[in-house]
C-alpha cells in the first residue's frame, strides 16, 4: 500500500468509515512507516478541531463576534492566546477594548471556525492570510484574516472593510481652509510626487482617496496600484498586487506607464525600486500620489535617500508631503467642559483657563469612553525651489528642514492638534497621546 493511498484515507480510517480488510491494511502500513504515523497524528488533531469548531454553539460564537464587532464599529477583531486560554479584543477608533475572555478549549474551536470561514488551511503552522464576506443588515463586509503562530499558540486578527461608499472628501478631512487650498494647489500641478506619510493606522489610504476623488475628472486617466483594494473608487482603474504572480508594486506601474495614464496612485512605497519607477513617472509628465511610513512630513526627504533614491532626483520629483494621524473624536452626546491634564496642555503649548476645553464625560453612545469617531490631524510640507536646492545639495536634516518651512509659515502636527483641541473636536490629552511619540 502507497503512502498516498493511506493519507487519502486517513479521515475516513479515524471517523471509522472504513470496512474491516481496509482498516486493517492502512494499520499494517502505518506500523512501519513514521511519516504516515505522523501524518495521522495531523490529522487526527485537525478532526478533532473541526469537530469542536463544527459545534453550534461555536458557530454561532463566531457569527455572533463577527456581527458584535461590525455593529460597534470596531475595524479589527483581534483573537490573542493568553496563558489561561484566549482573549477577544475589538479595536474601535483605533483602540483595542477587550470583549471576551475564553478557556482554551473555546479559544481553539473558535480560531479553528474562524480560519475555516475565511478558508485557510488547518494543518499548516505558519503565518496565513485569508478573507470572506460576512452580511449584516443587509450590507456586505469585506473581513481580510491573518494568522501567526506564537508560543501559547496562534493570534488572529481580522480586520473589516464595509464594501459600502466611505466617507471620503477633502472638505471632510477636517483641513483648516488654509491647508485646504494648499493640498488643492499641489493637486493641480502638473506633474511631481505627493506623498501621505504616517504611521500604519493613521489615516493615509482615506486621505489619499479623498485626494483622488478630487482629482477624477472625464478628460484624464487615473489608475492605482494597491495592496489590497480597500474601497472600488468610480472613475480610477484599481490594480491589485500579487507578488506570487510577479505583480508588485513596481511592475504594475510600469506596465501602466505604457498605457498613458495622467494620474498613478501607489498604496505603497517602502523599497528603492518602487521608488525609482514612481519618481521615473513623476519626472515624465506624470502626477503621482503615494504614501510612506516616516512619522511627519519633514522627515520624509531624508527617508527618501535612505531607500537610495538620489538626492537631485527626489528634489526634481518630490512636489508635496502631507503626514496625518487620527485621533478620537469627542462623543457630543455627552460633551462636558473640564480642565485638561498640565502635562498634555503644555505639550500643545496651551494653558488652563484661557479658553473652554470640553471632554466627553461616558454614556452608552460612545460605550462610556467620552469618545465616539475619530479626526483627522495634518502637517503640509510644500516642496518650495529654496527646499528642492536643499534636498539637492543633500542637506536633509529634519531640523534644517524644519527651520526652511518655519519660514514659509509651516504648521506642525502639533500646531494642527492644538487647533482641533480649541475647536473642540478632540481633547487635549488625545492630541497628547497620538502625537507626542512623533
Amino acid at each position: 500500500m502507497k503512502c498516498e493511498e493511506v493519507r487519502d484515507e486517513m479521515i475516513a480510517y479515524l471517523k471509522g468509515e472504513l470496512d474491516e480488510e481496509r482498516r486493517k491494511e492502512i494499520e499494517e502500513h502505518l506500523a512501519r512507516c513514521q511519516g504516515c504515523q505522523r501524518e495521522l497524528e495531523i490529522a487526527r488533531r485537525v478532526l478533532n478541531q473541526v469537530q469542536s469548531a463544527n459545534e453550534e454553539s461555536v458557530i454561532d460564537m463566531a457569527e455572533d463576534l463577527v456581527k458584535k464587532a461590525i455593529e460597534s464599529g470596531a475595524s479589527d477583531i483581534h483573537v490573542e492566546p493568553t496563558r489561561d486560554g484566549g482573549e477577544v479584543r475589538f479595536r474601535i477608533d483605533g483602540v483595542l477594548h477587550p470583549v471576551r475572555q475564553l478557556p482554551i478549549s473555546g479559544r481553539d474551536a473558535l480560531t479553528t471556525r474562524l480560519k475555516m470561514m475565511a478558508g485557510m488551511p488547518l494543518t499548516e503552522k505558519k503565518p496565513q492570510t485569508g478573507r470572506m464576506e460576512f452580511e449584516v443588515k443587509g450590507r456586505t463586509y469585506d473581513i481580510r484574516m491573518s494568522t501567526m503562530p506564537v508560543v501559547l499558540g496562534e493570534t488572529l486578527v481580522m480586520r473589516i472593510l464595509d464594501r459600502g461608499e466611505p466617507t471620503l472628501g477633502l472638505e471632510r478631512m477636517g483641513f483648516s481652509e488654509e491647508q485646504l487650498t494648499t493640498v488643492r494647489s499641489l493637486l493641480h500641478q502638473p506633474n511631481g510626487m505627493i506623498i501621505c506619510t504616517g504611521p500604519t493606522g493613521s489615516g493615509k489610504t482615506t486621505l489619499l482617496y479623498s485626494m483622488v476623488l478630487d482629482l477624477v475628472k472625464p478628460e484624464i486617466s487615473v489608475v492605482s496600484v494597491e495592496d489590497p483594494v480597500e474601497f472600488q473608487l468610480p472613475g480610477v482603474q484599481q490594480a491589485q498586487v500579487n507578488a506570487g504572480e510577479g505583480l508588485t508594486f513596481a511592475s504594475l506601474m510600469r506596465s501602466y506607464l505604457r498605457q498613458d495614464p495622467d494620474v498613478i496612485i501607489v498604496g505603497e512605497m517602502r523599497d528603492l525600486e518602487t521608488l525609482e519607477v514612481a519618481a521615473h513617472a513623476a519626472m515624465t509628465g506624470h502626477l503621482l500620489l503615494g504614501t510612506m511610513l516616516p512619522p511627519d512630513a519633514i522627515s520624509l526627504p531624508q527617508r527618501m535617500i535612505d531607500y537610495g533614491v538620489e538626492p537631485w532626483i527626489a528634489a526634481r520629483t518630490l512636489i508635496g508631503v502631507i503626514a496625518c494621524r487620527l485621533a478620537r473624536a469627542i462623543c457630543k452626546d455627552c460633551r462636558e467642559e473640564y480642565t485638561p491634564d498640565p502635562e498634555a496642555l503644555e505639550f500643545l503649548g496651551l494653558q488652563a483657563g484661557e479658553t473652554k476645553f470640553y471632554r466627553g464625560k461616558g454614556c452608552p453612545a460612545c460605550r462610556e469612553t467620552g469618545h465616539r469617531g475619530r479626526v483627522q490631524l495634518h502637517e503640509i510640507l510644500v516642496v518650495d525651489p529654496a527646499l528642492a536646492r536643499m534636498i539637492s545639495s543633500g542637506e536633509t536634516d529634519p531640523e534644517a528642514i524644519r527651520k526652511h518651512a518655519a519660514t514659509q509659515g509651516f504648521t506642525s502636527l502639533v500646531d494642527d492638534g492644538r487647533r482641533r483641541v480649541l475647536e473642540g473636536v478632540t481633547t487635549a490629552e488625545e492630541a497628547y497621546r497620538v502625537l507626542s511619540w512623533s
